[in-house]
């Protein structure tokens, strides 16, 4: 998912609420046991999480515009899941007794306290500041005119700055020298 715009997380989160329906009818190999179906819950979780991390960090290096009505998605969507995967995970803790233990239970059990850190942690991603990698955007015309614009009106550097970090004052220095 390389641009995170709006219908792809649309498409993100519909797949993965087609395999729950899956999963929670019966449909596959993959939910054939409750131990099944609960690491498979498990599984979709981590999958959200990766994902709106991965989305996180794409916005943070520059490399993906933010939008609030992904934002929101995410959100709603992530809660959705969260519901779901709490009801799975309250099955299992029904059918576990003092003899059977169900491995999915604890694999569960960790991915939706990631996915409840994720959601009640939320963190509105924000472009960095300071410098950081960054691939370029394919800008048009008059936004790469207005990027070189707001660049060319920044004051000057006072002429005794110096870096803080003793090896980037020493690349300074040589920058300034050549």
């Amino acid at each position: 998912m390389p641009t995170f715009d709006l219908v792809e997380v649309r498409r993100f989160t519909a797949d993965l609420r087609t395999q729950m329906d899956r999963c929670d009818n019966g449909e596959g190999m993959q939910c054939a046991t409750l131990d099944a179906a609960l690491k498979y819950y498990a599984d979709l979780c981590c999958k959200f999480c990766d994902e709106v991390r991965r989305w996180g960090r794409e916005i943070f290096a520059g490399r993906v515009a933010f939008d609030r009505d992904v934002e929101r998605l995410w959100q709603e969507e992530g809660h959705q899941l969260y519901l779901r995967a709490i009801e799975v995970w309250g099955h299992g803790r029904k059918a576990e007794g003092p003899c059977y233990v169900l491995d999915g239970q604890a694999i569960l059990q960790s991915a939706l306290w990631d996915l409840y850190r994720l959601l009640t942690g939320w963190v509105t991603p924000k472009l960095a500041v300071g410098p950081s990698a960054r691939q370029g955007l394919a800008l048009d015309s008059t936004a790469a005119a207005e990027a070189r614009r707001r660049i060319e009106s920044l004051p000057p550097l006072p002429a005794d700055w110096q870096p803080e970090d003793a090896h980037q004052q020493a690349y300074y220095r040589m920058l300034r020298t050549s």
